[in-house]
């Protein structure tokens, strides 16, 4: 049993700034604003730099918001101390003038403004940052591999490997077996619980200890119980027949004189498999009359029951054993592609820092408690036991350690976020501190809230019973000087907490709109503050919901009412509908048939219904999509979707129409519009190529960025809704709750827990939680009662909760059957003149009303540009890069082990990318080839700019790569030579060039293809006859004179395997095809024939052009011509080319 939590007084301005503590700060009570205080009272009291102090939180948005505060309060104590003038915070001005009364004024000053010239040093993290850059630094002590990737999802790994285990191991099972076991989306339950397990919440049945094996015997030995079980039920479904048969006729009799089995069984006497299907039925359905009339045939279904429960335990067996052995392997699938990609997910970074803390490591321990001398740990309650041990055991006794959270919003239990992990905190630190007084609601909203949440003394508000360690609800104060105000109706303020009862889910989103139109046209409601009023605007209502379905469905029922509201949630664009109704007109542009077309036109983009449809004339639709054919392969896709929005009126129609959320659809026509126009141009992507890409995008393909999550459909005056999760951190004039029921009927599948006795969260079948069952309800009870408490603190003046009475009848005690319901249940034995809660209030009906329509269009709709055509329609910047056709061709190498210390940094250590090819390319532009001695110089700048805090590493290694690539051989022409050879003095680096270039046909380069050589050109448009010009821009790496002869050279730092022999003769060959540079250089000798032209007047190809070098940097080896590749191309080709170009 834990000790009672004693609650000391919380003034940030006054609170000893040492040992452990942790601050328990309410909804609403400044938390931000606190930190930031405590912040600037370390600098100017305790004298440490900014730098010394360390602020964790959860997200990126309250990084921002915490930079931002932390800021802004360093830089009015700057000026407080200064005594230029007087600043508005009271705070901040004691601080520093009690600061400088200890200290001298100048000492204070200058603290503050070494602090402000470090501000962007300041250490404001997430978690995740934090750990990554902690294994950075330290990567030596916690045993990190340099040059390590972070991955910010492994989703996509995990996938590849799920479907690669489905190939392997499940597709190749007996068909039987498979037909057994199959169920519907069983490949997704496969990657949701891989995906759970990897990510901490461990798989109940998955045993480390055991090796999972599919062997032949295994799958036998399933095959013979099923087959028996399926024996066994034909056997009694027999026997069933059998009897049915014998006593159908008895039945006849007592069937006809019973009205409902006349109506349902009587047609089908006369068919003994359907009364027998019919009656299975009506068993299940467990229809009264049916049991009194065929007794022994429900009793002989029961016993049917018990066998195909037999069956269901059976699959239950096989697919928990497959569950296993897919963990197994596809955990060691992807453990191998991280190691092979030296790769980290956030979740192993950190794993990682806590192995390494946890081992003690003395050289981490002490470096970071040297350098945070003062830690802050916000948004706590959202910690996870492995966090918190981080954090204790690097900083605990150590550090100056502030703890920042609220036990009573943690909504975060499916993503291990651990509520004990907080407990253990909070009795482990020195001192407790409470933070009760509310400055965000208003004082009839905080009344309103602590009666709802404490209707009476010990309630047990967060269901934790009489658990040793528990939340509890202490009410919260408002300011002495309260300034907030008051939600009016008339001269009177109204009842901050209505609860309006009703029936169906549908009927509460009704009235929800009806609430909100009510609130919005109702002139008597205004928000009356300090003797000004105004008006409720759209923008003041926040309405919170428990799921985004929940959300588009209130969206819809706004919009019926002409009243605007923006979605705040992370939807992915591919799977909305509106990227079904685009993929549908796509396919129609790029087969323009009537089918094609009529299916596309009946979507919301049009508003058409099929009546409308059918009476265009199809002349005209075949043209207009024939049009946009046309446009999409020579403008590309987002020209032809503006042509089609302009044709049909797109945003006039859906904006006008109250039926469809217009402003939704628009935007995610808009942004899929966007989204597939990158695609296409990132990837040169073929129309068919498009629509395949959009087809993968809506049947779930994983996709990464914020470009992928819906946009805010609107800026203008909307109502905001937002699910109660992601409404943390957000407050709204007037919140509005429709569905705070959560009852018990949301049964899943798989469900995850925190396990009682061992502390560790784990997902399981539902059906097998057993003795967990008690543990699993409390848990889902005590999460409930947070959201609910999450919901209503968001509200300023006002929350309307609607509570379900329909899903409160669900339990025996009506009230009591839902969590919401409890809270009612208390609340309705208060007297009716001490209630501050309003129970079964009443909305006006709002019937026949509209809010503002004419307001529903935007003062001016944006149009698309009218048509016009450019001289030079086809003229660009043209490069080898825009006209190359993209390499489709991948090489994949074995890694092989025992490398030697500079094979093992060239194909391993040396990462792949752009980041590399600029390091290389730094190196050569600036070293002497033939003197080594300076080498080091730059070596050690190129490090620093490219590959931080790789130094040891790093500097050996490129220092012999350097020799190995100025020393290997050089074979051109009959020459040898090596580029050690070549004086500085006969090499230009970098060398950009510009020609113009005539019309002409891109297609027409392929005919420069040759005997091992394959040219390729990009297809600018499916048909690949667009014509192009322009001006053709190019950098040439290295141009050199070496014995009166003029060469090209391009350094390549592409990764073609991990052995030398990857890099010889034919591999180079097969390089140089597949990633078509021999279009490259080609481009590349013509703009050198016509630069020497000009520079030389006796110029002669033949004579002075001595050929184009590529050194592929990874292969080449002092003494040897392996990694380079060579070529002079014929005159007659470059004079071809030339005539075509320029």
């Amino acid at each position: 049993m834990s000790k009672p939590v004693i609650y000391k007084e919380f003034s940030a301005a006054r609170v000893d700034l040492s040992g452990s503590n942790l601050i328990e700060a309410s909804a609403g009570t400044g938390k931000t604003y606190s930190i930031a205080i405590l912040v600037l009272r370390l600098i100017v009291e305790k004298k440490l730099s900014i730098k010394e102090i360390l602020m964790v939180t959860f997200t990126n948005a309250a990084v921002a918001e915490l930079q931002d505060r932390v800021r802004l309060f360093i830089r009015l104590a700057y000026k407080a101390s200064q005594g230029k003038e007087p600043i508005d915070d009271g705070n901040i001005a004691s601080i520093v003038e009690q600061a400088i009364y200890q200290d001298t004024g100048k000492a204070v000053e200058q603290r503050l403004r070494d602090a402000i010239l470090l501000l962007d040093e300041m250490a404001v993290q997430t978690i995740h940052s934090f750990c990554g850059q902690t294994l950075r630094e330290f990567a030596f002590e916690t045993d990190q591999v340099f040059g390590v990737e972070m991955l910010p999802s492994i989703d996509p790994v995990i996938e590849n490997e799920v479907n690669k285990f489905w190939r392997t191991h499940i597709t190749t099972l007996p068909v039987n077996l498979l037909s057994f076991i199959r169920k519907v989306d069983m490949k997704k339950k496969f990657y949701s619980i891989v995906k759970e397990h990897l990510g901490g919440k461990h798989y109940f049945a998955y045993n480390h200890a055991e090796q999972y094996q599919l062997n032949p015997g295994l799958i036998e030995s399933w095959q013979r119980e099923m087959q028996q079980l399926q024996e066994q039920d034909l056997r009694v479904y027999e026997e069933h027949i059998l009897y049915v048969e014998s006593n159908i006729e008895t039945w006849k009799e007592p069937v006809s004189k019973n009205s409902y089995a006349k109506k349902s069984f009587l047609p089908v006497m006369d068919d003994v498999g359907a009364f027998y299907e019919l009656a299975v039925v009506h068993w299940q359905k467990q229809s009264k009359y049916v049991w009194k009339l065929f007794p022994e045939l429900m009793e002989m279904l029961n016993i049917k029951k018990e066998q195909e429960d037999q069956q269901e335990l059976l699959r239950q067996k096989i697919a928990r054993y497959l569950y296993c052995l897919a963990i197994q392997e596809i955990y060691a699938g992807v453990q191998q592609f991280m190691e092979i990609n030296q790769s980290l997910s956030f979740d192993q970074q950190i794993n990682s820092l806590h192995e390494a803390v946890m081992q003690g490591k003395s050289g981490l321990l002490e470096g970071l408690r040297n350098k945070y001398k003062a830690v802050f740990i916000d948004e706590f309650q959202d910690t996870d036991k492995v966090q918190y041990e981080i954090f204790h055991n690097l900083f605990q006794n150590h550090s100056i350690l502030f703890y920042i959270g609220d036990p009573k919003q943690s909504i975060y239990g499916w993503r291990k976020a651990d509520i004990f992990t907080y407990f253990s905190a909070r009795n482990a630190v020195d001192h407790v501190y409470g933070m009760n007084q509310n400055f965000r609601s208003s004082r009839n909203m905080i009344e309103a809230m602590n009666q709802f949440f404490q209707p009476y003394e010990g309630f047990d508000t967060f269901y934790f019973e009489d658990s040793g360690d528990k939340i509890e609800y202490i009410p919260v104060e408002s300011p002495d000087q309260d300034s907030k105000g008051t939600l009016n109706y008339g001269d009177q303020a109204v009842k901050a907490m209505p609860i309006i009862y009703d029936k169906t889910k549908e009927s509460i989103q009704e009235k929800v709109a009806g609430l909100v139109l009510h609130l919005l046209t109702d002139p008597s409601f205004h928000i009356y503050v300090k003797g000004d009023r105004r008006a409720i605007k759209p923008s003041d209502i926040g309405i919170l919901v428990r799921a985004n379905a929940e959300g588009k469905d209130i969206k819809k029922y706004l919009s019926r009412y002409g009243i605007p509201s923006v979605t705040l949630q992370e939807t992915r664009i591919l799977q909305s509908d509106e990227a079904v109704e685009l993929l549908y007109l796509l396919q129609a542009i790029v087969q323009p048939n009537q089918a094609a077309i009529n299916r596309a036109l009946l979507s919301s983009f049009t508003g058409f219904n099929i009546r409308q449809i059918l009476q265009l004339p199809p002349e005209i639709t075949l043209s207009y999509f024939t049009k946009y054919n046309d446009l999409w392969q020579q403008d590309g896709i987002y020209t032809a979707m503006m042509e089609f929005m302009k044709d049909f009126d797109t945003r006039r129609t859906l904006l006008m129409n109250t039926q469809v959320d217009g402003e939704r659809v628009i935007t995610n026509f808009i942004q899929l519009t966007e989204l597939l126009h990158q695609e296409q141009t990132r990837k040169n992507l073929s129309m068919l190529d498009v629509i395949a890409w959009l087809q993968k995008g809506i049947s779930g393909m994983e996709t990464e960025g914020d470009e992928y999550i819906q946009r805010v459909e609107s800026d203008e005056e909307a109502v905001n809704i937002v699910t109660v999760h992601k409404s943390k951190g957000l407050e709204y004039k007037i919140v509005i709750v429709p569905h705070l029921d959560f009852g018990k009927g949301m049964e899943r599948e798989f469900v995850s827990l925190r396990d009682p006795v061992s502390g560790d969260y784990i997902s399981i079948e539902s059906k097998q939680l057993g003795e967990l069952a008690t543990s699993f309800e409390q848990q889902k009870i005590q999460e409930e009662r947070r959201l609910i408490y999450v919901a209503i603190t968001r509200a300023i003046y006002a929350c309307y909760v609607f509570h379900n009475t329909k899903i409160a009848k669900a339990g025996e005690n009506e009230l009591a059957a839902t969590s919401l319901g409890l809270f009612i249940q208390a609340l309705e034995k208060l007297p009716e003149g001490l209630k501050q809660v309003q129970l079964g209030a009443e909305i006006p009906s709002v019937a026949g009303q509209m809010y503002r329509v004419e307001q529903r269009l935007p003062a001016k709709i944006p149009s698309v540009v009218a048509h016009f055509s450019l001289y030079q329609e086809n003229w660009r910047k043209l490069s080898y890069t825009s006209l190359a056709a993209k390499n489709m061709h991948f090489q994949v190498a074995k890694q092989r082990p025992g490398l030697q210390d500079y094979e093992q940094f060239i194909f391993h250590t040396l990462r792949k990318g752009a980041k590399t090819g600029n390091l290389l390319h730094f190196l050569f532009e600036n070293i002497r080839f033939d003197e080594s001695k300076h080498w080091a110089e730059y070596i050690q700048q190129a490090i620093d700019h490219y590959a931080p805090n790789q130094r040891e590493v790093y500097a050996p290694m490129l220092e012999q790569l350097l020799n190995e690539v100025l020393k290997a051989t050089i074979e051109i022409d009959g020459l040898q030579f090596q580029l050690e050879q070549v004086p500085p003095g006969k090499r230009l680096m970098e060398l950009e060039f510009d020609f113009p270039v005539p019309a002409f046909f891109p297609a027409a380069l392929n005919q420069f293809s040759g005997e091992g050589i394959r040219v390729e050109a990009r297809r600018f448009n499916i048909s690949g006859n667009q014509g192009l010009e322009g001006i053709m821009n190019g950098k040439i790496d290295m141009f050199f004179q070496f014995r009166q002869k003029f060469y090209i050279l391009d350094w390549k730092s592409n990764h073609l395997g991990y052995d030398t022999a990857d890099y010889n003769r034919e591999a180079i060959a097969k390089a140089m095809n597949d990633n078509n540079y021999h279009l490259q250089y080609l481009i590349y000798t013509v703009a050198v024939k016509k630069y020497l032209a000009s520079r030389l007047d006796d110029f002669d190809y033949e004579q002075h052009f001595g050929g184009v070098i590529y050194c592929y940097v990874r292969g080449m080896r002092a003494g040897e011509s392996n990694g380079v590749f060579t070529a002079r191309p014929p005159l007659e080709q470059v004079i071809n080319l030339e005539r075509l170009i320029t």
